[in-house]
């Protein structure tokens, strides 16, 4: 194949993989060629894999759900009985039922709605693997991560189809298409909408504030976006986002916005729906257009995966359905309502109800620390540990360190760094990149393309909005900025390595969900100070209990990802009444390891800036700093010298950032 280009050059085995899928399931043998020609440069072993899917026809490519499943003429099989089904899934699976999955099976073999609410590490995989092999049925395994998919595929039955929904969504959809993957999936940046609907001139609010036209198409994406992820069938003003300045608008100002963004975002979403016009839908726009279309899913059991994060679209795809619905999650770890995801697990009604208590993952010590925190978000059952696996609350020497904020995590890479460690970022360095390439923006007095500088014409702005209630969340990352300065810090992300690489894994707590290491320790930013609730109205009331609540699902999250030791700050400890309950021994469990170093705390303004002269001077043995723009040895560029008090512009001038 001399001289065919290569586009899917910069893309990942996951995206090839997706895109491969996608390709065989709507006939489109060009993209189906032009990625086998990609894999012919690929050395991981998957792309062989993919080359031998290829090469067999696309035999071994996603079950098409398109197919009804067969039904005797008494109606659809019978789920086996729990025995029957452990015998059948004994040759399949590595251990037997616990009583709680026992009565899962129970429950999923009466052929009534189910839900399984699995406490962090209670085997919630297993179990599903479980009910899908106690059945001859034909089922649908559904989940968001495509990584968890995968995985999927190699341990249930052929009688089940396992699909992201995005996958289900796209071979329902491309047909309308002309199978156009690029009409499916591509993207488009708010600058480029801004040409194609040929906005030249920014819009004026109001007598004081004015949108440029990049800033109006991003919140027409943006509004777009929020639609797609919705349950509703029409744009509706709550679509609308309200990001940085926005926070503290005046309601008369965000009415005309919402009003503005709402008809701008219906003439672009009708011309993504045209199969003629080159504007995309993008992977939300087809998921929506799916739900739309009120599916049917073509299987007689549905199995839903993490169902406590679920977007609502799904959700009202899942309401619609005639098959035995299975619900499957711990309601306790949703962390995603912040982004419009539903709790099924607490949300839907259903004939039967679970619970998995025992976990395989840890010990007594830190299930029982893990207890307390449910009992306070109202759960009466205990979450009991694995009685084999010594664990404790105690300080260590941490393989991973969780934080609750990017900015927290920022500053324990920069304490690794101090430390000679080779930290690793779970999820890369693109968003903390992003946000810092935004500090520059904003400092050379340009809008900023991150949501959180939504509308603010300078640095200082940012500064000034951190320091009120609404802009509390971005006061760390401020300190931490004001403190560093925003080229040391790029120069710190640059010196993070690959996983495989790394003697330390630096996370938050959204992004290790789902993930364990034997030691972690946590950082200081969790649980954060709960405000008082006197003078406050009912109103006020509820929603700050209702975050507290979010606080501690998500330090829950943090505190369940550790398999022998936790490490967490004693001021946390005091809020849910606990305390150490052992010291840290070595592996011998005889002698006591070595002593911690300090635990990371978050930066403050007056910290001193982080500079160490054997790493910004230039050596035989190490390499000149990103930082610097010449070869010669040079020390690292001086904290940025504070700008004048200035008066501070309406928040409403230059109102968006884009993207």
């Amino acid at each position: 194949m001399a001289g065919v280009q290569r586009p899917f050059l910069s893309a990942s085995i996951d995206q090839i993989e997706e895109a491969l899928e996608n390709a065989i399931a709507a006939g489109d043998t060009g993209t189906v060629s032009r990625i086998s020609h990609e894999l012919t440069f690929r050395r991981v072993p998957r792309a062989r894999d993919l080359v031998k899917r290829i090469e067999s026809g696309g035999s071994g490519a996603t079950r098409p759900a398109s197919t009804p499943p067969k039904r005797s003429a008494s109606g659809p099989r019978q789920t086996k009985s729990a025995s029957q089904g452990t015998a059948q899934a004994g040759t399949k699976l590595k251990h037997k039922p616990t009583g709680e999955q026992v009565a899962a099976l129970d429950g999923f073999g009466t052929g009534g709605s189910l839900r399984i609410n699995a406490f962090a590490g209670s085997g919630k995989t297993s179990t599903l693997q479980m009910l899908a092999h106690s059945s001859e049925r034909r089922g649908q395994y559904i989940a968001f991560n495509r990584s968890i998919v995968t995985d999927a595929k190699t341990k249930f039955p052929q009688t089940v189809n396992c699909s992201t929904t995005h996958g289900l969504a796209y071979r329902a959809i491309a047909g309308g298409f002309g199978g156009n993957n690029e009409k499916m999936t591509g993207r488009i940046s708010a600058q480029k909408l801004a040409d194609v609907l040929e906005l030249k001139k920014g819009w004026r609010v109001d007598e004081r504030h004015s949108l440029p036209p990049r800033s109006v198409a991003f919140l027409i994406l943006d509004t777009i976006r929020s639609f797609g992820q919705s349950g509703d069938e029409v744009i509706l003003d709550r679509h609308v986002p309200r990001h940085g300045s926005l926070l503290t608008a005046s309601e008369e100002t965000v009415s005309r916005v919402n009003e503005h963004a709402r008809r701008g975002a219906e003439h672009v979403w009708s011309r993504m729906c045209d199969a003629d016009d080159p504007l995309p839908l993008g992977h939300d726009g087809y998921l929506k257009l799916w739900a739309l279309s009120r599916p049917r899913i073509a299987a007689e059991f549905i199995l839903l995966d993490e169902a406590q994060d679920t977007n609502p679209v799904v959700l009202e795809v899942l309401k619609r359905q005639d098959a035995q619905l299975v619900y499957v999650g711990d309601q306790y770890q949703q962390i995603y309502e912040w982004r419009g995801a539903v709790n099924a697990m607490a949300a839907m009604e259903t004939d039967h109800a679970v619970t998995l208590t025992k976990s395989f993952r840890f010990g007594p010590e830190i299930a029982a620390a893990a207890s307390l925190v449910l009992q306070k978000l109202g759960e009466s059952k205990a979450l009991t540990g694995n009685s084999a696996i010594r664990s404790s609350i105690a300080h260590c020497t941490p393989d991973t360190i969780l934080a609750r904020t990017n900015a927290n995590v920022m500053a324990s890479l920069l304490g690794a760094l101090d430390d000679g460690r080779k930290p690793h970022l779970v999820g890369g360095t693109t968003e903390l990149m992003a946000m810092l390439k935004g500090v520059q923006d904003l400092k050379a007095g340009s809008p900023s393309v991150v949501p959180d500088f939504f509308g603010f014409a300078n640095w200082r702005e940012v500064v000034e909005f951190a320091d009120s209630q609404e802009g509390a969340h971005l006061l760390t990352f401020v300190n931490l900025v004001e403190a560093r300065g925003e080229k040391q810090l790029m120069w710190a992300l640059n010196r993070t390595v690959d996983e495989a690489e790394a003697d330390l894994v630096l996370s938050t707590a959204h992004k290790a969900k789902g993930r364990e290491w034997a030691n972690v320790q946590l950082m200081d930013d969790f649980l954060p100070t709960r405000p008082t609730s006197k003078g406050a109205t009912a109103a006020d009331a509820k929603k700050a209990d209702d975050e507290f609540a979010a606080e501690l699902r998500l330090f829950y999250v943090a505190m369940t990802r550790a398999r022998e030791i936790i490490d967490i700050p004693s001021t946390i400890l005091e809020k849910i009444g606990m305390k150490s309950t052992a010291p840290v021994q070595a592996e011998a469990g005889t002698t006591a390891a070595p002593a911690a170093r300090p635990r990371p705390k978050s930066p403050t303004p007056e910290a001193p800036a982080w500079v160490r002269p054997a790493d910004w001077q230039k050596t035989p043995n190490s390499k000149t700093s990103p930082v610097s723009t010449e070869p010669a040895t040079r020390q690292a560029p001086p904290l940025p010298t504070p700008s004048p008090p200035r008066q501070k512009k309406s928040f409403f001038d230059w109102l968006f950032g884009t993207r």
